[in-house]
C-alpha cells in the first residue's frame, strides 16, 4: 500500500497503462513468444503494471480504477493496433472505441460519491 495522494495514485494508475501497453505491444512483436527478449520485457511489464495497480487499489475505487485502467488499455491498444501494427477498424470499431472512451469519462466524473470530509470526532482522529 502506498501512501500517496489521490492526484499522485492516478499518476500511477497512468504509468500502470503505459506499462500494460509497453506489454501488450511486445505481445504482439514478440512473434509468438520467439522473441525471448521482447517476451522477457512483455512479462516485466505486465508484473509491474499490475503491482503498481494493486498498489493504489486503496485511494481509488476498484470500478472505477479497474474500468479506467482497462477501459484507456483497450482504447490504446487498439488505436496502437491501427497506427502500428498496420490492423484496421471498420466504423462500428472506432464507434466502439469511442463509446469506451465516453464510458471511462464518464465514470470518472460521476461514478462514485464524493468525498466527504471529516467531521466530529473524525477529524479528530486525523
Amino acid at each position: 500500500m502506498l501512501n500517496v495522494s489521490k492526484p499522485v495514485a492516478y499518476l500511477i494508475l497512468g504509468v500502470s497503462i503505459v506499462l500494460e501497453l509497453c506489454g501488450s505491444a511486445c505481445l504482439e512483436a514478440c512473434g509468438q513468444f520467439a522473441d525471448k527478449k521482447l517476451t522477457v520485457i512483455l512479462i516485466l511489464c505486465y508484473l509491474v503494471s499490475f503491482g503498481l495497480f494493486s498498489k493504489i487499489l486503496h485511494l481509488i475505487n476498484l470500478a472505477v480504477g479497474y474500468a479506467t485502467w482497462t477501459g484507456v488499455g483497450a482504447i490504446a491498444t487498439s488505436l496502437m493496433g491501427v497506427m502500428i501494427f498496420d490492423q484496421p477498424l471498420t466504423i462500428v470499431g472506432w464507434i466502439s472505441i469511442f463509446a469506451m472512451g465516453l464510458g471511462v469519462f464518464i465514470l470518472n466524473l460521476f461514478g462514485t460519491p464524493p468525498e466527504e470530509t471529516p467531521t466530529g470526532e473524525e477529524a479528530e482522529k486525523c
